[in-house]
């Protein structure tokens, strides 16, 4: 065998261990305890912006608010949207899935049923009070959202 050749299957194999498929890190209580703490009370203010074909549309202001994220178990959670309609505030829970990168969440949704009765899908990554990911859903409407995390002052 080639010297050379040595280093480098050494490295390629340091760094397969950490991509096989299944091997999906567990986040420590910290990160998901952060992650928790980014979304109690949230508000998040940004942009959307619509996909139709290959093209990215206009982007529109958005925002949503978070009542508060709650892990259930393993890689399942539950995101508490806060809604209001005709004037009154409901709490809306969204069963999801979340992974972690590091100290990145990944929210995951899909085909799940939101309001309307539409099945929606999303992947949504959250880092440093920031968000930005894609949404789909089954009627081949879809887009891409980014923006920012601001926690409500309590009342």
């Amino acid at each position: 065998m080639n010297a050379p050749l040595l280093p480098t299957l050494a490295v390629l194999g340091f760094f397969a261990a950490f991509a096989l498929p299944g091997r999906a890190e567990s986040p420590d209580a910290g990160t998901a305890a952060g992650f928790t703490a980014m979304l109690q009370a949230a508000t998040l203010e940004g942009t959307w912006a619509p996909i139709s074909g290959n093209r990215v549309g206009a982007e529109k202001a958005d925002r949503y608010e978070v009542a508060r994220a709650e892990q259930q178990a393993g890689d399942r959670w539950v995101i508490v949207w806060k809604v209001t309609r005709q004037g009154q505030t409901i709490e809306y829970p969204i069963p999801s899935v979340v992974k972690f990168a590091g100290d990145s969440a990944v929210l995951i949704l899909d085909e799940v049923p939101i309001g309307d009765g539409k099945a929606w899908s999303a992947r949504v990554l959250f880092h440093r009070d920031t968000y930005a990911g894609r949404w789909w859903g089954g009627d081949g409407k879809g887009g891409t959202v980014s923006g920012i995390v601001r926690r409500t002052a309590a009342p």
